[in-house]
């Protein structure tokens, strides 16, 4: 509400009258018979330059949507394969998800009016059927992520307050933080998002920054033997699994481009987030493992929590800082499950009322709507025929306000006139925060979620169905790329299945 009356106060601001060189507002046409499509066309994507992320906020909005719990729980995975195996994991996996990301961010580049979408690729390649099946894996692996961001705030935030909370303390901790990512949910889009994403950067920045210290502290007391080798055969689909997970934001590579102000140099700053994500994740995990040995939790500041008394005071700020980083991300994760149901439930909803309507049942709701809508194109109409003089401010003021989204999603928004998504509604965003506060309190436990999460939902989207689009994309040209796809392909189903099943 504060930011919104912010942005009001500022809109109807009179311009400085001692700055001769500003020209004053120009007024609003609905209608002008001189502006053609070419140049509309061109002020919608000034609109977009002006409105869309910076490269800085990109590369932050990447970072933060990659490193998130998967990167505080690759020390328990390099506690079971080894810190050698383990950094050769994370740089196999960096180019592997990098470069299927690519693939489909080509077949959008080379596609603009069929694919906006990961499902439109898939739609492109393979039919309407096929789209929906990739539909459906965005959407499981992103509430996934979803989940156990539920569950490792319920984790970290338990193990600070142990004592008060100890015997409905994870339940309890979800609950309490239940409010705040409802309220960051209902954010408008990824550009209001960038904000929070930073000070989420920054506070993941301050619990590694933090680990650091106590790893300064603890250096001297360290294992005489490094955990180089693999400890468990068992545990090494599993550990394989977490380290896919912590490649966590594959599904957000085509919002984040879209919404990029200058979209011509998101091959660069991609190339630079993944380097950073790639070089973090090793250094967390190895000096991890190298200073603290073998670790036993799906979240490195929980377990050095307890097992760290002597620093006790650090690691409460430091599971603090990573739980709100965590809770800040939550509606970046979020944003590509809009993207996809959004639209299916405002088509079928649009379904059924062209049907009610055509049978004459429709109900007084609908009927309701009806007339608002018919008012909406009256009141448009009129706006088209009224002419504005040069004097008329406070209508070229309104209808600047009026192209402007605020901070928070509007009850109405069912369409993106204003560049919302088609469907979305608070009621949508509502539910899925509810199925996925549901799910982590039926499965507490944050390593088995993550693992389970990267087996099955992550090995989806990030490795099975890319090489379909890239044969589909290459089926003109054989070599060795074919040859590539296939094998991809095939390797990411024998790793899914084996990660699934343990």
């Amino acid at each position: 509400i504060i930011f919104n009356k912010l942005e009001e106060i500022l809109k109807r601001m009179p311009p400085s009258p001692h700055n001769d060189d500003v020209e004053p507002l120009a007024p609003y046409d609905p209608v002008d018979s001189n502006v053609t499509e070419q140049q509309q066309q061109q002020q919608q994507q000034q609109r977009q330059q002006e409105s869309g992320t910076t490269y800085f906020q990109t590369l932050l909005l990447l970072v933060k949507g990659y490193v998130g719990p998967g990167c505080l729980s690759l020390p328990w995975a390099f506690s079971q394969v080894g810190i050698t195996l383990g950094c050769v994991v994370v740089l196999f996996f960096m180019a592997w998800t990098s470069y299927n990301c690519w693939i489909v961010l080509q077949i959008k580049r080379q596609h603009p009016s069929e694919v906006n979408t990961y499902p439109d690729a898939g739609t492109w390649a393979y039919g309407p059927r096929f789209g929906a099946f990739v539909s459906i894996c965005i959407c499981v692996l992103q509430l996934a992520i979803c989940t156990v961001y539920f569950s490792f705030i319920g984790e970290n935030l338990l193990a600070v307050a142990a004592g008060p909370m100890s015997h409905n303390g994870h339940a309890l901790v979800m609950t309490l933080a239940l409010p705040a990512i409802l309220a960051l949910s209902c954010l408008a889009s990824i550009t209001k998002m960038a904000p929070f994403s930073a000070a989420g950067t920054l506070l993941l920045a301050i619990t590694f920054a933090l680990l650091g210290t106590v790893m300064v502290g603890e250096f001297e007391d360290r294992p005489s033997q490094p955990l180089t080798s693999i400890q468990s055969l068992s545990n090494l689909p599993l550990a394989f699994c977490a380290i896919l997970y912590s490649y966590e934001g594959i599904c957000l590579i085509l919002p984040v481009e879209a919404a990029m102000r200058n979209r011509k140099s998101f091959g660069s700053v991609f190339g630079v987030s993944m380097t950073v994500v790639a070089i973090t994740f090793c250094a967390v995990a190895s000096f991890s493992v190298w200073v603290f040995g073998d670790v036993t939790n799906g979240s490195i500041t929980a377990y050095l929590l307890e097992e760290k008394e002597d620093h006790r005071n650090l690691l409460v700020f430091a599971n603090t800082a990573a739980s709100i980083s965590v809770l800040l991300t939550y509606p970046l994760q979020l944003f590509p499950s809009l993207e996809l149901l959004g639209p299916i439930l405002l088509s079928r909803k649009e379904k059924k009322r062209k049907q009610r309507r055509a049978a004459g049942t429709n109900t007084e709701e609908e009927n309701k709507e009806d007339a608002e809508e018919q008012n909406t194109i009256l009141q448009q109409t009129d706006e088209q025929e009224r002419q504005p003089n040069d004097n008329d401010d406070d209508y070229a003021v309104q209808a600047q306000e009026e192209d402007d989204d605020g901070l928070f999603l509007d009850h109405h928004t069912n369409n993106d006139d204003n560049g919302g998504i088609p469907g979305d509604s608070p009621l949508l965003r509502l539910v899925l925060v509810l199925f996925t506060y549901t799910l982590a309190l039926l499965v507490p436990n944050v390593q088995v979620l993550i693992s389970l999460a990267g087996a099955l939902a992550g090995s989806s989207t990030a490795l099975l169905i890319p090489p379909l689009l890239e044969l589909q994309y290459t089926k003109r040209h054989q070599g060795r790329r074919r040859v590539w796809s296939y094998a991809s392909f095939l390797l990411g189903f024998v790793f899914m299945c084996i990660g699934t099943i343990s």
